[in-house]
C-alpha cells in the first residue's frame, strides 16, 4: 500500500497510508532533519481514530519513512 509523508509545521508530520491519516509530532531542525516521537505513533486520524496502531503498523510505518526520508533531496526523519 503507498506510503506518503510530509513536514507540515516544525513539530508535525502528516503520513498517509492509503486512506489513513497520522499527526507524528516532533521536531525539525536547521540540519535539514526531523526528529519524530515514537510515542506519539498511537492511533489513525478521523474517522479511523477508534482503531489503534498495532506494533506491527508502527514498525513498518517507521521503517518506510526512514528509507524515503534517506532518498536525495528528501529531509531526513529519525524516530527517537
Amino acid at each position: 500500500m503507498e506510503l506518503q509523508y510530509s513536514i507540515l509545521t516544525p513539530s508535525k508530520m502528516l503520513v498517509e497510508k492509503g486512506d489513513k491519516k497520522i499527526l507524528i509530532m516532533g521536531e525539525a531542525t536547521l540540519t535539514p532533519a526531523f526528529y519524530a516521537d515514537i510515542k506519539s505513533i498511537k492511533k489513525w486520524e478521523s474517522p479511523y481514530d477508534k482503531e489503534e496502531i498495532t506494533e506491527e503498523e508502527k514498525t513498518e510505518l517507521i521503517q518506510r519513512i526512514t528509507e524515503e526520508s534517506q532518498k536525495e533531496g528528501n529531509i531526513r526523519v529519525y524516530f527517537e
